[in-house]
């Protein structure tokens, strides 16, 4: 049988002798402690390294890397002469492949674990051989070295400032004569401290179960604690600092009490092949093994109302001078100046959305709502990168502020590739709300087409013709195809050809018995049409002539600002045309400020924001300019069962009433007479 003696630098008192099995083999273990005296600990490698197969390390200061030099410390390399051809491993090799990886089995669970937050490290000496991994996460990180190590309260921000510190340092530690470490007491400053500020301030907290025997935690409330591998009294101690959850990296499938990483380490080596260790080897055995992650959530942790945030921004000029401030450039001709001055102003937090409530188990919601004030045309202008700056700025205000989830607004979602950099920068999940917005569309395009009455519908099916000019964006893609089941005919239209041909495919193989054509050009067809989707980003340019729209046409315009314009809207008053996407919330909602509609009504994409918090469906839900089918059906019953319902019709100039739509109605009668 292979023997492995984990040497620990700490207390006899917790020596044990037991038998580990593992790949189907047993392994006896043996834990000795050397009561912090090196030349005890020096004596028992002398004793057993001839006896065991491998040697584990425990308590012992770790090889520093300082860019391409190594320190070993004179203590652990005397252990090493002493061991001769007997391996000592002390578990860095497999902490740093095994780590990220089980930080990757977290990060299925949960995207945004990671995303633009903060960690503090109570050491990164023991962690310099992971710390690249956090790199592509955008993680922001602050080490407690100088006081750890140092008994120094003193921050380190980043990692740079980490490969300073051990430059300086490393020659000294790996001379210090090792002794029992001091109690570093991080419970003892305040969140203002200035020197320990940054670190205080973290949304991670990381720690190895052998550091956490020599701290006393700072408050940690409704903060994640990180750490390698979790006992029970490790449990208590942390939940006891007011954290939010626990992160336990340790396979639970191996998770036994003496199993460290340096003994883990050590029994792969024994039941390795003659050669020595290698990372290969690790990430071989690790693949073999089944893990899941073992996240801890405190159940004395006090939970308020979950929160979520969105964006919005002005539409046009004129509402640049609704902003509370900016009104008196309404009548002057600054409004065009003002313009492009009000781009250039960050994002800020504008009010507070409150009293959501669900129909379904009376969960209670609020939001904050966020200003970018620009225009259309000045995001449209502005270099992507530079939106995506200031839109990740907001995400990561949000985050601080309490925010589970945040919505992007009208062309804030347009911008560049449709909010996806958005979402990999932000802190927190991010959806565009165009999954709601485009249910919405539908819901106000059937009760336009069912209340005007001019279309025969059997069975929830449509026996007439229904265009969508913008069809190969991400609600008119949708829209199309949901249409494309419920109407006898269809016509998509979009500006460039191939796109068309290549959405009339998809149309055909979805929905092969309904007739399906394609254009660059509305007009050819409005004439014909029952139902008139609009879901473009032509910022009120004329799309098509309303003069040669049918009679009776229901006109369901998605964009903002609007497609129709109010003048060619005033010449057709036999057509209906409605704002679709307008919805409200279950609830007593207040909102704090004006957001451009009337009363509490809101937009569909804020308003599937408010949903997925309601659902506690913290994720990017609609992402991209391609929709899920699925999800739009999903997001459709999620607000049937939370009580989000169509608000009352909107036109141009406020609600539309019962008698406008029948007197649209005779209108057209007239005309088709």
């Amino acid at each position: 049988m292979k023997e492995v003696i984990k040497l620990s630098f700490g207390s006899s008192n917790d020596n044990f002798d037991e038998i580990i099995e593992m790949n189907g083999q047993q392994i006896h273990v043996r834990g000795l402690g050397a009561n912090y005296d090196f030349d005890l600990a020096l004596e028992i490698i002398k004793r057993y390294a001839n006896e065991c197969d491998a040697i584990a390390l425990s308590g012992f200061i770790l090889d520093i890397k300082v860019q391409k030099e190594v320190y070993v410390h004179h203590m652990v390399k005397k252990i090493r002469e002493a061991a001769g051809a007997t391996p000592v491993l002390d578990g860095n090799m497999l902490r740093k492949t095994a780590i990220p990886w089980a930080l990757k089995k977290y990060l299925e669970v949960d995207k945004h674990l990671l995303s633009n937050k903060t960690i503090s490290f109570y050491t990164g000496l023991v962690q310099w051989s992971f710390l690249p991994f956090f790199d592509e996460y955008h993680v922001k990180m602050v080490f407690g070295d100088f006081f750890f190590s140092l008994g120094i309260p003193v921050a380190i921000d980043g990692t740079e400032g980490l490969g300073t510190f051990l430059k300086v340092n490393a020659p000294f530690l790996s001379r210090m004569k090792l002794k029992k470490k001091v109690m570093r007491d991080f419970s003892a400053f305040r969140a203002s401290m200035k020197p320990m500020e940054k670190f205080l301030h973290a949304d991670i907290f990381f720690v190895t179960e052998s550091q956490l025997k020599f701290i006393t935690l700072n408050d940690l409330t409704g903060k994640t604690v990180i750490i390698d591998r979790l006992s029970p009294e490790n449990e208590e101690k942390i939940f006891k600092s007011n954290a939010a959850r626990i992160l336990n990296l340790f396979p639970e499938s191996i998770d036994q009490p003496h199993l460290s990483s340096s003994v883990l380490e050590a029994i792969m080596q024994v039941t390795h092949p003659e050669n020595l260790l290698s990372e290969e080897d690790i990430l071989d055995h690790l693949q073999k093994v089944q893990v899941t992650p073992a996240m801890r959530h405190s159940g004395f942790q006090k939970v308020d109302k979950d929160q979520f945030a969105f964006i919005i921004h002005p539409l046009s000029k004129s509402q640049i001078a609704q902003i509370p401030g900016l009104e008196f450039l309404k009548k002057t001709p600054l409004i065009d100046v003002a313009e492009n001055l009000a781009a250039k102003v960050p994002g800020y937090h504008y009010c507070k959305i409150s009293g959501i409530k669900s129909a379904f188990n009376g969960k209670e919601v609020d939001g904050d709502l966020y200003l970018i004030a620009s225009t259309p045309k000045m995001l449209l202008s502005t270099p992507a990168e530079k939106v995506y700056d200031s839109l990740t700025k907001i995400c990561e205000l949000a985050h601080k502020r309490g925010a589970k989830l945040i919505g992007l607004g009208a062309y804030t979602k347009i911008v560049g590739d449709a909010g996806v950099t958005v979402n990999n920068r932000s802190p927190i999940p991010v959806t565009t709300g165009n999954s709601l917005s485009s249910a919405a569309t539908l819901w106000a395009a059937s009760y336009g087409i069912d209340k005007m009455g001019l279309v025969e519908k059997r069975e929830s099916h449509y026996f007439g013709t229904c265009m969508v000019i913008g069809a190969t964006g991400s609600i008119g893609k949708i829209c199309a195809k949901i249409l494309a089941n419920q109407w006898k005919r269809i016509i998509v239209v979009a500006p460039r050809p191939y796109k068309v041909l290549e959405l009339v495919t998809q149309l055909k193989e979805f929905a092969p018995d309904t007739e399906i054509l394609g254009t660059t050009n509305p007009n050819k067809y409005s004439s014909e049409c029952d139902l008139i989707i609009t879901s473009t980003s032509a910022q009120g340019e004329r799309i098509l002539d309303i003069d040669l729209v049918k009679p009776g046409c229901v006109i369901c315009d998605v964009s903002r600002p609007f497609d129709i314009s109010l003048d060619d809207a005033a010449k057709r008053p036999d057509i209906l045309i409605i704002a679709s996407g307008e919805v409200e919330l279950p609830g007593n909602v207040k909102i704090e400020k004006t957001i451009g509609l009337e009363g509490e009504t809101v937009y569909a994409c804020l308003a599937e924001t408010a949903l997925l918090t309601m659902e506690g469906l913290f994720e990017s839900f609609s992402m991209s300019r391609e929709l899920s089918y699925d999800k739009v059906v999903q997001i459709d019953r999620l607000s049937r069962k939370h009580g989000i319902r169509l608000s009352s019709i909107m036109g141009h100039t406020g609600e539309i009433s019962e008698a406008e739509i029948n007197s649209c109605r005779n209108f057209a009668l007239s005309k088709l007479s």
